[in-house]
């Protein structure tokens, strides 16, 4: 199934969300990001020396359309899901890279840009797909902080599945981690109101890269690999 560009309005955010980020925004001095390619506007948060989007990325890579072709995806494909929980990407939709190399090596030019750092991918300008480096080095920030586990510490207190064993997050540091879910290369949809995933620019074979992720029942930061054809969401981190 494709879906058009045109049933995504921009800048609308889901409302119960929007009025979330509000609220988080006088709180933690939110700052606005403009990405000039389609108009979306994100807000950003500082955490510790690192600048993150406190919102999962929306932009709608190569020609509009949510297929398997350009690895770009909304929840369910059902277009409403954009406004809270952004887009999912495969790992080399994400790195702006020809769908190929969700299933091969890197060629020699595209790997030293990515392990340069700061590579940008799909974000906007001036911001970059954070590495698994950049992640440890937020999850180091907030163990310094000894306000809570650090999972729990990124999470949102809302949209999260509740049941025996869940944690409620409590979103102490402004990252409004929301549970997005994710989608399998092979099609199917999961985990949405239960866990988040987040790739990094930190591919560790030929198909596969590494991610980190929160779920509703631990309250820790997950670090794991999974094949690049996945997809998962986008945090960016402006560059330094």
């Amino acid at each position: 199934m494709i879906l058009d560009q045109t049933e995504f309005t921009k800048n609308v955010k889901d409302e119960e969300f929007s009025a979330y980020l509000m609220e988080n925004g006088v709180k933690f001095g939110y700052g606005s990001l403009v990405d000039d390619r389609d108009g979306e506007i994100y807000n950003t948060v500082k955490i510790g020396n690192q600048i993150w989007m406190a919102e999962n990325l929306r932009y709608v890579t190569k020609g509009g359309h949510a297929d398997d072709d350009v690895g770009s995806f909304v929840y369910g494909e059902v277009a409403k899901n954009a406004a809270r929980y952004g887009r999912l990407y495969t790992w080399a939709a994400a790195m702006d890279l020809d769908a190929k190399f969700n299933e091969m090596d890197l060629d020699a030019e595209s790997a030293a840009k990515i392990s340069a750092g700061t590579y940008q991918g799909i974000a906007p300008e001036g911001w970059h797909i954070p590495s698994e480096d950049e992640w440890h080095e937020l999850c180091e920030y907030l163990r310094s902080l000894e306000d809570d586990i650090p999972g729990n510490m990124l999470k949102s207190p809302n949209y999260w599945e509740e049941c025996f064993g869940s944690r409620p997050g409590k979103d102490s540091v402004g990252f409004a981690g929301i549970p997005s879910g994710g989608r399998y290369g092979m099609g199917y949809f999961f985990d949405l109101n239960k866990s988040a995933y987040y790739w990094t620019a930190t591919a560790v074979s030929h198909e596969c890269a590494r991610y980190r992720s929160l779920g509703f029942r631990g309250g820790k930061i997950g670090a794991d690999f999974s094949y690049k054809s996945d997809a998962y969401s986008i945090r960016c981190v402006k560059n330094r």
